[in-house]
């Protein structure tokens, strides 16, 4: 038998690792590609969630911004509706809460403390947070629909009311956060 050259073991050796090499980074190269895909595709689907999450809770946020700070439509809120936005915007939140990143949940519940008074005992309601009394130290009566007296105990005392510049503040940071959970980048406003 005769003994092969150490540069015919060389050529030999490349020559059969050479194809297991481009077959080896061509799997993994085609692992990370399907990594990449699944990764895309479930970032896709949590950002199609979050977009119907959004579009269900936006219009109730909007109606507590209008109703707390008499713009818009606030005239065609009763306080009833108000408390019922709330059960609701807190029923969609908490079950979707792990949905978006922390931030978004706690300038929900910043947003939702500035405006209810919660935990008002067992059994009753939250307490809204807002002006319902004039400067003379009578009840509003510009609300656009008949006042019923029930509603008067749905409101915590004149001095637990948010004011307006607060509300906007921590509505436009609860808007802001939930933006930036989209991917959507928030424009700079003018003094804030």
């Amino acid at each position: 038998m005769e003994s092969w050259p150490t540069l015919e073991i060389a050529k030999l050796a490349v020559g059969v690792l050479t194809p297991l090499s481009v077959a080896l980074l061509g799997w993994l190269f085609s692992r990370q590609l399907k990594r990449l895909d699944l990764s895309n595709w479930s970032n896709q689907k949590l950002i199609e969630k979050r977009l119907a999450i959004y579009d269900e809770i936006a219009p109730r946020l909007n109606k507590l911004l209008c109703f707390f700070t008499w713009v818009g439509y606030w005239k065609t809120v009763s306080p009833a509706e108000a408390i019922q936005a709330k059960r609701e915007l807190d029923r969609t939140l908490n079950i979707y809460r792990h949905v978006y990143e922390p931030e978004v949940y706690d300038a929900y519940q910043d947003f939702i403390l500035a405006l209810f008074e919660t935990y008002t005992g067992a059994g009753h309601d939250a307490r809204l947070r807002a002006l319902i009394w004039g400067d003379d130290g009578d009840r509003r009566t510009d609300c656009g629909y008949a006042w019923d007296e029930a509603w008067t105990a749905s409101f915590s005392e004149p001095g637990q009311a948010a004011g307006k510049p607060e509300v906007r503040a921590k509505y436009k940071a609860l808007m802001a956060a939930l933006t930036r959970s989209l991917g959507v980048a928030t424009p700079l406003h003018a003094g804030g």
